[in-house]
C-alpha cells in the first residue's frame, strides 16, 4: 500500500471577516487619506501666502481636520485587525 500523500498544501489562513474587515478599512483610507494630503497642501498655501486669514479660518478647519483624521484612524484600525485576524 502507498503511504498518504503529506504534500497537501494548508489551509487558508484568510477569512470573510478578515477580507470584509480589509475592504472596509481601504474605503475608509484611500478618500480620506487624499482628502487630508489636498486639505494639507491647501493649509500650507494659505499659511504661507496670507497667515493672517488662517486664524479666523480656525473655526471651519478644526472640523475638516478632526473628520478626515477620525475616518482615516478608523480605516487604519480597520486594516490592522484586518490583518491580525488573518495572521491568528
Amino acid at each position: 500500500m502507498s503511504a498518504p500523500d503529506s504534500n497537501t498544501p494548508p489551509p487558508p489562513s484568510g477569512s470573510m471577516a478578515g477580507c470584509a474587515l480589509f475592504s472596509i478599512g481601504l474605503l475608509l483610507v484611500i478618500p480620506s487619506g487624499l482628502c487630508t494630503a489636498v486639505g494639507g497642501i491647501g493649509l500650507v498655501t494659505q499659511l504661507v501666502s496670507d497667515p493672517q486669514s488662517l486664524a479666523g479660518d480656525a473655526g471651519v478647519l478644526l472640523p475638516l481636520a478632526l473628520l478626515t483624521l477620525g475616518s482615516l484612524a478608523a480605516g487604519i484600525a480597520l486594516i490592522r485587525t484586518a490583518l491580525r485576524v488573518r495572521k491568528s
